[in-house]
């Protein structure tokens, strides 16, 4: 056994030490707030009282979209049932995930610890990606100038890649407007003023510019395989906003050294839906031996991999370098809200 242990290189014992202490310091953490939680004079227990239900969001996205998986129509054979039951799932995962922070924002009456350039670019980026799903899905004409040039293959758009980008689109200008209603953010400073002035800039030179480019091939004969080009270029613009969203909300989480108001299981259901969303995408191209379904859909590849990579940021934060400062701050508001509500 030692001797075994001598010929593993060290860049496995590295990496077995760095695992192995994020999962002691998760894993004690988690203990002190079941403790905290036991006492029934501890602000954590009638917080916890109060969030109970916040549970059920993961594992009730799983049952939901495994169950609809089963039961819906598909076509003949076992790998293509499995690919109906991951497509459903990650919808459910995904499209469940928007829900927990509408509630949180709700609830706390506030949205201070979200980030509101994170908001704008998922929105901007939803959006297009709801175009990019919408075209492929519906219009026949861009069907078929697909299939000619990917040897008669269908694209990998679902219905279920349909509804689930609306559908996102449409709970973050919810999210937006709660942004609007409980606005609680504290003043910005000079950097920080410059670089939402660059965001909303750079989004609205891209948003004209598509309305433009749009409406000129809509005048244009047999535009086909020019709309091709055009959801190619949507589809490069949602892989972009992937990459850069996630930035200003781990950027916050690191200022204020908290994840307070940003709910952790809109991270869980992020992360089980990208990972759902890339084993569908890779199955469907492997069922069918055509590995361009990856290629023509590199708006899904992305962003389930970008999610999966931020997500596990979002965990190591929320557990393992701010954990203390959650809790902290979650008893805090429980007991100013408490205060006010005695008051009254």
């Amino acid at each position: 056994c030692d001797r075994a242990q001598a010929s593993m290189p060290s860049s496995v014992h590295w990496l077995r030490r760095v695992v192995t202490t994020l999962w002691w310091r998760a894993a004690r953490c988690q203990k002190q707030l079941r403790k905290r939680m036991l006492d029934s004079e501890s602000d954590d227990f009638h917080l916890s009282r109060g969030e109970r239900w916040d549970r059920l969001w993961v594992p009730g996205a799983l049952i939901l979209g495994v169950l609809v998986g089963i039961f819906m129509p598909a076509e003949p054979g076992l790998g293509n049932r499995i690919s109906e039951v991951l497509g459903w799932t990650y919808f459910f995962a995904w499209s469940v995930s928007f829900y927990p922070q509408v509630v949180l924002n709700f609830r706390r009456k506030s949205v201070n610890g979200l980030s509101l350039d994170f908001q704008i670019l998922n929105a901007f980026g939803f959006g297009c990606y709801f175009l990019f799903n919408a075209l492929f899905f519906w219009n026949s004409g861009i069907r078929a100038a697909y299939r000619e040039e990917h040897d008669n293959q269908d694209s990998g758009v679902r219905l279920n890649d349909v509804i689930f980008a609306g559908h996102a689109f449409c709970i973050t200008l919810i999210t937006l407007a709660q942004i609007c209603i409980y606005w609680d953010y504290p003043r910005l400073n000079r950097q920080e003023r410059l670089f939402r002035g660059l965001v909303v800039g750079s989004l609205c030179l891209v948003g004209a510019a598509s309305v433009v480019l749009a409406i000129y091939l809509a005048g244009l004969p047999q535009c086909c395989s020019k709309w091709l080009s055009f959801l190619s270029v949507l589809a490069e613009v949602k892989v972009v906003i992937s990459v850069v969203k996630y930035c200003p909300q781990v950027w916050l989480n690191y200022q204020r050294k908290s994840t307070v108001g940003w709910t952790i299981y809109n991270v869980l259901l992020d992360f089980t839906g990208g990972l759902l969303s890339v084993a569908q995408l890779l199955l469907d191209s492997w069922l069918t031996s055509d590995w361009s379904k990856v290629s023509g859909d590199p708006a899904k590849l992305m962003l389930g991999n970008v999610s999966v990579f931020f997500d596990v940021i979002f965990m190591i934060q929320h557990y393992c370098l701010y954990p203390q400062a959650t809790s902290t701050s979650c008893c805090r508001e429980t007991t100013d809200s408490s205060d006010a509500y005695h008051s009254t």
